[in-house]
Protein backbone atom coordinates (compact mmCIF):
# COMPACT_ATOMS: atom_id res chain seq x y z
CA UNK A 1 0.00 0.00 0.00
CA UNK A 2 2.64 2.32 0.62
CA UNK A 3 4.01 1.54 -2.19
CA UNK A 4 1.57 2.44 -4.64
CA UNK A 5 0.86 5.81 -2.53
CA UNK A 6 4.72 7.08 -2.88
CA UNK A 7 4.64 5.61 -6.42
CA UNK A 8 1.74 8.63 -6.93
CA UNK A 9 3.04 10.96 -5.33
CA UNK A 10 6.35 10.93 -7.37
CA UNK A 11 4.29 10.47 -10.32
CA UNK A 12 2.66 13.29 -10.01
CA UNK A 13 5.33 15.44 -8.60
CA UNK A 14 7.08 14.40 -11.66
CA UNK A 15 4.72 15.22 -14.20
CA UNK A 16 3.83 18.19 -12.66
CA UNK A 17 7.28 19.36 -13.02
CA UNK A 18 7.48 18.60 -16.79
CA UNK A 19 4.24 21.06 -17.23
CA UNK A 20 6.18 24.36 -16.99
CA UNK A 21 8.71 23.14 -18.88
CA UNK A 22 7.39 22.13 -21.62
CA UNK A 23 5.09 25.31 -21.76
CA UNK A 24 8.89 27.50 -21.47
CA UNK A 25 10.41 25.25 -24.41
CA UNK A 26 7.20 26.27 -26.32
CA UNK A 27 7.34 29.36 -25.36
CA UNK A 28 10.62 29.74 -26.70
CA UNK A 29 10.52 28.16 -29.70
CA UNK A 30 8.29 30.35 -30.64
CA UNK A 31 9.31 33.38 -29.60
CA UNK A 32 9.89 36.00 -32.73
CA UNK A 33 13.53 35.28 -34.20
CA UNK A 34 15.43 38.50 -33.28
CA UNK A 35 17.09 39.69 -30.52
CA UNK A 36 19.30 42.34 -29.43
CA UNK A 37 22.85 41.67 -30.54
CA UNK A 38 24.09 40.92 -26.67
CA UNK A 39 21.78 38.29 -25.89
CA UNK A 40 22.52 34.85 -26.53
CA UNK A 41 19.98 32.67 -28.46
CA UNK A 42 19.19 28.93 -27.90
CA UNK A 43 17.64 26.79 -30.76
CA UNK A 44 13.93 26.75 -30.02
CA UNK A 45 13.24 23.73 -31.73
CA UNK A 46 16.02 21.68 -30.26
CA UNK A 47 15.20 22.65 -26.95
CA UNK A 48 11.56 21.69 -27.47
CA UNK A 49 12.49 17.99 -29.06
CA UNK A 50 14.60 17.79 -26.30
CA UNK A 51 12.08 18.90 -23.47
CA UNK A 52 9.57 16.38 -25.08
CA UNK A 53 11.99 13.23 -25.71
CA UNK A 54 12.94 13.85 -21.51
CA UNK A 55 8.98 14.09 -20.68
CA UNK A 56 8.52 10.84 -23.06
CA UNK A 57 11.24 9.12 -21.22
CA UNK A 58 9.87 10.16 -17.90
CA UNK A 59 6.73 8.40 -18.69
CA UNK A 60 8.57 5.38 -20.05
CA UNK A 61 10.40 5.14 -16.64
CA UNK A 62 6.99 5.63 -14.71
CA UNK A 63 5.32 3.11 -16.53
CA UNK A 64 7.92 0.69 -16.03
CA UNK A 65 8.12 1.57 -12.19
CA UNK A 66 4.28 1.04 -12.13
CA UNK A 67 4.91 -2.55 -13.88
CA UNK A 68 7.22 -3.50 -11.08
CA UNK A 69 4.75 -2.38 -8.45
CA UNK A 70 3.78 -5.34 -6.00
Amino acid sequence: MAAWFIFWVAAIIAIGGQIPLIVAAWRLYRQPPTAPAHIPRSNGQADLAWTLVTALATVVLFGFAYLALP
